[in-house]
């Protein structure tokens, strides 16, 4: 490259820093703003697997649409997250790591999957759970991708369903109509029963899919009731 394009390069990468940059705090302060006011209930405590009265590793999963207030809700807690390595991945990274959040891994179904998988599997060996949304960061929503089902086998960790429900709340006009609970909303956020994924000669079971999905819908349907 000529001196030229080294420093246009540059310049760019400069802009591309400040925008993360000041998004990302932007972002966090919105987060903050909002959540506190929520009036906030998490049901479903006890089925968060426990030795000693201490937490165990797991695989939280949470549609893509829905994890606004499960995010909040486990804050603080060194959960891992996987961030995409599309745009807003980097973003949604620092976002995370404000909130109390370890350092994320990246990767995602479509770019940086493997290497992201592994720093999943790293993390769960090592004591920490982590969290997939796993219909992002794309789509389709709520078909879930193999990578959780492989993370908590490659693991021996069990799946944690959660989900929320609001009674008001704004959708964004996105493929999985993501949920934002309005200020003072009433949120109510749910952990599942333990999912343990099915495996035949190290494939995903037939049907595992369906079977996860039932479960993540009672999940849902618990915030409901």
């Amino acid at each position: 490259m000529t001196p030229t394009a080294d420093r246009d390069a540059a310049a760019v990468d400069a802009r591309r820093a400040r925008k993360v940059r000041w998004l990302s705090r932007l972002g966090y302060w919105a987060v903050q703003v909002v959540a506190r006011t929520w009036r906030l209930e998490v049901r479903g405590e006890a089925n968060w697997p426990t030795a000693n009265g201490v937490r165990q590793a797991v695989v939280v999963a949470v549609w893509h649409g829905l994890m606004l207030a499960p995010i909040w809700s486990q804050r603080g807690r060194g959960i891992v997250a996987l961030a995409s390595e599309h745009g807003d991945g980097e973003i949604i990274a620092r976002i995370l790591e404000r909130l109390g959040y370890a350092p994320p891994a990246r990767g995602s179904s479509t770019r940086g999957g493997v290497r992201g998988l592994m720093t999943m599997v790293s993390a769960l060996r090592d004591g920490h759970s982590v969290a997939f949304t796993p219909d992002g960061p794309r789509g389709p929503a709520r078909v879930p991708q193999p990578g959780v089902f492989v993370a908590a086998r490659r693991a021996g960790a069990v799946i944690v369903p959660m989900s929320m429900h609001a009674t008001r709340v704004w959708h964004l006009r996105s493929w999985d109509r993501y949920a934002i609970p309005k200020p003072f909303a009433r949120v109510v956020v749910t952990i599942g029963a333990p999912f343990v994924p099915q495996f035949t000669e190290g494939d995903v079971a037939a049907g595992e899919a369906e079977r996860f999905v039932a479960a993540m819908d009672a999940t849902e349907a618990m915030a409901r009731a």
